[in-house]
């Protein structure tokens, strides 16, 4: 691994962050964790009246609905926040006429993607932590936590996250568009993966591509190590699968990363 690239692209990544996204910004993304914390807390509170049909304590292992939609929110808000930043990394060179330059310099994929993801882990657990003690009295519980299976879950998370968004990157370099290519897969993966209700209420073919997307697995693996305080060999066969899937969508990126690269500079002189 060359460490300089990923110092510097370390450097530059942080010294953006802070000049041209002051804490205005930061302030911006807290607020959308709270506005979906308390989007959450109403619905549960004024629309279900805090009644819920036993099928869903069936199928998740829990009856605290309120806790199940604050983590599984506060994962897709780790997921947006995280995804939306590295996947628009090589896209924003091209935009701001760096992307020539960059393929010039000593670029190193994975070390600058790397650097990126590094950075963006950083501002956003920050966020996502103060979204956490925004959440506590919104009656978000943490009794039956297992604090290994919970750090591991979230290094699983990161790797996943990872992987979607070199596939999403590849898609937005390839297309030059960002807005509806992230937002559609956005809302796809809040409807199917499980962030506010159990994926098994979807029909069977939903389901199915669900399974495919990594984040299902993560977003099971951080309530059942929160909320069901499991341990990591009860949950060896989900552990397996999303790592399984996340690597698969990290070489499909990689590999297809190369080719949109050079499509990107053709298009540039055409």
């Amino acid at each position: 691994m060359d460490f300089k690239v990923l110092r510097g692209t370390l450097k530059k990544e942080l010294l953006t962050k802070y000049r041209a996204y002051p804490m205005d910004f930061f302030i911006g993304n807290v607020l959308t964790g709270f506005y979906t914390i308390l989007g959450a807390y109403m619905m549960y509170k004024l629309l279900f009246e805090r009644n819920m049909n036993s099928s869903f304590a069936n199928l998740t292992g829990t009856s605290d609905y309120l806790s199940y939609v604050l983590v599984g929110s506060l994962t897709y808000l780790f997921l947006v926040r995280t995804c939306l930043n590295v996947s628009r990394s090589l896209i924003t060179e091209l935009r701001e006429g760096t992307l020539e330059s960059l393929m010039l310099a000593p670029f190193r994929r994975v070390e600058y993607f790397l650097g990126n993801m590094l950075v963006q882990t950083l501002t956003t657990t920050m966020e996502v932590m103060i979204s956490v003690l925004v959440a506590i009295p919104f009656g978000i519980s943490f009794q039956y936590i297992h604090i290994g299976s919970f750090l591991l879950a979230i290094v699983v998370a990161l790797y996943s996250f990872f992987g979607i968004s070199m596939v999403l990157g590849c898609v937005m370099l390839f297309t030059r568009d960002t807005y509806i290519s992230q937002n559609t897969l956005f809302a796809f993966v809040f409807l199917v993966c499980g962030i506010t209700f159990p994926s098994e209420y979807l029909p069977a073919w939903l389901r199915t591509i669900a399974d495919f997307i990594p984040i299902t697995g993560v977003v099971t693996l951080i309530r059942n190590s929160v909320l069901l305080g499991k341990g990591i060999s009860e949950q060896s066969t989900i552990w397996i699968n999303t790592l399984l899937i996340s690597t698969v969508y990290v070489l499909i990126g990689f590999i297809l990363m190369q080719k949109c690269e050079e499509v990107a500079l053709e298009k540039i002189h055409s």
